[in-house]
């Protein structure tokens, strides 16, 4: 049988209630787009110094997914993480939201785990996911780039329950003394199971290259993020995640020239 109305206005008065007093970043979006409203997603990131818009782009597709309580994406790594975010919503508000609209999220939550493990959308996307940066990256420019794998964006080496925490997963920070796009494209080989993921290109004369990369390494080892402290294979894969690197590459005064529209 189908909800009533008036079931449905309950469902969505308890989870605004929820979302106005939530003290993660669900929330704090969700206060900002009141100011600022829903698409000025540079606007909310500088209120609330998340650096890039990305992440605000993605919450306020999670607020509108506990309002209206659908799936709103076809994309296995958005799904997986859209799972994650409503039990833990339901589970961090469970005083202030009824059994029917915790039972809701739940039925969500398991529809979302659903579409995370359909192997023909997971192909598709990883292919889409690499296509959607081609166009917007700057060629023949010397300094910092950051990528990953795929399977590490769907699926953090250390999740997190907490909305506010980031999870860590493997990102590999390099250098290009030439070109950055052509360096990563060179190591775009057989040896790697998947198409690396471009997320962040930060740009730095050539002369300063070397010493700006070992002063960002230097950072993440002091933070415990990296897990490769032995020398050979694997030294510039960190454990780490995109806005701790990104303060780090803020405290340098880097210069941002590609940011992935995602992430």
């Amino acid at each position: 049988m189908a909800d009533s109305n008036e079931t449905q206005d309950n469902y969505r008065n308890e989870i605004e209630h929820a979302l106005k007093v939530d003290t993660q970043r669900l929330g704090d979006v969700f206060r900002a787009r009141d100011e600022h409203g829903d698409y000025d997603h540079q606007k909310i990131a500088n209120d609330l110094q998340i650096g890039t818009p990305g992440p605000v782009y993605s919450t306020l597709g999670s607020i509108q997914t506990l309002l209206e309580c659908e799936i709103l994406t076809k994309g296995t790594t958005l799904a997986a993480q859209r799972a994650r975010m409503l039990r833990n919503f339901s589970k961090r508000h469970t005083d202030l939201l009824s059994e029917y609209t915790r039972e809701k999220l739940q039925k969500l939550a398991v529809e979302h785990d659903q579409v995370a493990v359909n192997e023909n959308v997971i192909v598709q996307e990883n292919e889409e996911l690499v296509q959607s940066e081609s166009s917007e990256i700057p060629v023949g420019l010397s300094g910092i780039y950051i990528y990953t794998l795929p399977h590490y964006l769907k699926y953090p080496v250390v999740p997190t329950d907490d909305d506010d925490t980031n999870p860590r997963t493997y990102l590999k920070i390099g250098r290009s003394e030439t070109d950055m796009a052509k360096r990563v494209k060179d190591q775009n080989t057989t040896a790697i199971l998947e198409p690396p993921v471009i997320l962040r290109m930060d740009k730095c004369p050539k002369e300063e290259v070397a010493k700006v990369e070992n002063k960002i390494h230097g950072h993440l080892n002091a933070a415990d993020h990296n897990p490769n402290r032995k020398t050979g294979a694997g030294k510039e894969w960190f454990l780490t995640h995109l806005r701790f690197v990104d303060s780090t590459a803020d405290l340098l005064s880097l210069e941002l020239v590609y940011s992935h529209p995602d992430y």
